[in-house]
């Protein structure tokens, strides 16, 4: 039986692949994250330093909010918290889960401060995501934990010490995510025993294929969480929920 549910977030709960940053929009970069010069400039700067895209990303978007005056502080960070459009059948998946005792855990690559504001965080038994090294002023000075793709395998070994489980044993757990950005995690539980599932709204082929062959996912199916999906169905019978 699985108790523990383990979820990304941009892509599998949400209709979109990447959070918005609608901070960056304020700040003069139409469409935010989605923003061709904002893509351009954090891929620039993780070649020409030699370090992670994601940690490009985030160093970039705190130098553009910088460089308009604004201040790196949780309220700009969390902009856009209340306006997150959710996956079919969202809200009533946990809502089901809830009453069933299961618990759910969100590891994303996203910011932590803003993913604790949005509707669903209250469901969420803990939430592990990106963070930030802060100033007396409460001004962010730096990244103090990037969420990268390999370090949601550190996510996932905190989730099974909080329950009691100080081996590598994934059998209780179940991982949904939406594509090779979760390939690690996917890795890891699966290698030690847990189930793997893969959501998506348009099919992917070439990444789909990609996963396929890597012989780590379950199910992959559409990310609807509507009560008659074929997603929910397959949760249900792993957790024994009638």
């Amino acid at each position: 039986m699985k108790n523990i549910i383990i979820y990304d977030f941009d892509g599998t709960l949400t209709p979109y692949p990447m959070p918005k940053l609608e901070i960056l929009e304020k700040n003069g970069m139409k469409d935010g994250s989605y923003n061709p010069l904002f893509l351009e400039l954090s891929r620039k700067k993780a070649r020409d330093k030699n370090m992670n895209l994601y940690q490009a990303m985030f160093e970039t978007y705190c130098e553009i909010i910088l460089s308009n005056g604004d201040k790196l502080i949780d309220e700009n960070f969390s902009l856009g918290h209340d306006k997150v459009e959710y996956n079919n059948g969202v809200l009533e998946f946990f809502e089901m889960l809830n009453k069933n005792n299961i618990k759910n855990y969100l590891v994303s690559s996203g910011i932590k401060v803003f993913l604790q504001k949005t509707s669903i965080a209250s469901y969420f038994e803990e939430i592990y995501a990106t963070t930030f090294k802060y100033n007396k002023m409460h001004e962010a000075i730096g990244i103090d934990f990037l969420m990268s793709d390999e370090n949601k395998v550190y996510a996932i070994k905190q989730i099974l010490q909080k329950n009691n489980i100080f081996t590598e044993d994934c059998s209780k757990v179940i991982y949904i995510g939406d594509g090779l950005s979760d390939y690690y995690a996917m890795k890891y539980v699966k290698e030690h025993g847990g189930i793997c599932i893969l959501v998506f709204l348009s099919s992917n082929a070439k990444e789909i294929a990609s996963m396929k062959e890597k012989n780590i996912v379950s199910l992959f199916t559409k990310a609807d969480f509507s009560i008659d999906s074929e997603l929910t169905q397959y949760v249900n019978k792993l957790c024994r929920i009638k």
